[in-house]
C-alpha cells in the first residue's frame, strides 16, 4: 500500500521554529518531523511513500536525499487543501493508500490500520482527547463515523480526527474543483453515507501546530529517550 504524506502546507502557528523552514523540516530530537513519519512507516513495513509538497518544497527534496530515503514526491502547482493535494499526489495510483498529515508524531500500529480497513469504505484513524476544543469531535457508533461535530470551543473530551487515513480515489471523485478539504468537502459526506469506518488509536499522539504543543511534544520525547 501506497503512503501519502501531506507535507505541502505553511507552518503559519510556528512563527519561531519554522521561520525559515517548511514545518515538515521542524526537528524533533536528533531528526525533523517528516523524518520520524517517514521512518515509523519504513518501520511497519511501508515502503512506498510519496510525499506531496507545496511551500519551500527545494528544502525537503534536499533533505530525502541527504537521507536517502528513496521517497517519491510531487509538488502542488498552487495550494490544494488536504483533499486537493491528496487527489493530485494519487493522479496514478489503483487500489486504496494510507494518507498521513505532516505534522503529526504518534505511535501508530500501521499493521493494525491496514487490517482494519473495510474495501469499498474508507478509514480514519481516531484518538481520544480529555480536551478537544481545538480538534472537533467525531460522533463514532462502535466503529462507523456517523458525523463531524464543530470545535466545541470548551475543553469537552472526546475522539478526534488523528490524521491517518486509507482511502481510494473513488473517495474523493465527487469533488470537481481542484482545490477542497478532506475534513469538510470528504468526510462529512462519506460519514452521513455510512462509508467512513474508524480505528481507535491508544497510544501516544500530538499534533505539532503550535508553538506550545511544539514545545510539549520535544519535552516527552526528550525525557521517553533519555
Amino acid at each position: 500500500m501506497k503512503a501519502i504524506i501531506l507535507a505541502g502546507g505553511r507552518a503559519t502557528r510556528l512563527p519561531e521554529s519554522a521561520r525559515d523552514i517548511p514545518k515538515g523540516l521542524v526537528p524533533i530530537g536528533p531528526r525533523p518531523i517528516l523524518g520520524h513519519i517517514i521512518e515509523g512507516l519504513f518501520a511497519n513495513g511501508l515502503s512506498d511513500v510519496r510525499l506531496a509538497l507545496g511551500f519551500r518544497a527545494e528544502a525537503i527534496i534536499n533533505f530525502l536525499k541527504k537521507r536517502g530515503y528513496g521517497c517519491e514526491y510531487v509538488i502542488e502547482p498552487e495550494p490544494l487543501g488536504t483533499g486537493g493535494a491528496v487527489k493530485f499526489a494519487t493522479a496514478d495510483v489503483t487500489g486504496p493508500f494510507m494518507v498521513l498529515n505532516g505534522d503529526i508524531l504518534a505511535d501508530f500500529d500501521f499493521s493494525a490500520i491496514r487490517a482494519s480497513h473495510e474495501p469499498g469504505k474508507a478509514l480514519l484513524v481516531s484518538h481520544w482527547k480529555d480536551d478537544a476544543r481545538d480538534f472537533g469531535l467525531l460522533q463514532i457508533d462502535g466503529q462507523t463515523i456517523r458525523a463531524f461535530l464543530e470545535k466545541p470551543g470548551l475543553p469537552i473530551a472526546g475522539h478526534i480526527n488523528a490524521g491517518c487515513y486509507i482511502l481510494s480515489a473513488e473517495h474523493l471523485a465527487h469533488v470537481p474543483r481542484p482545490a477542497f478539504m478532506l475534513e469538510q468537502d470528504v468526510f462529512p459526506e462519506l460519514a452521513a453515507g455510512g462509508r467512513l469506518r474508524t480505528f481507535i488509536h491508544r497510544g501516544f499522539w500530538d499534533d505539532l501546530g503550535t508553538e506550545e504543543r511544539l514545545a510539549r511534544v520535544r519535552s516527552v520525547y526528550a525525557k521517553t529517550n533519555e
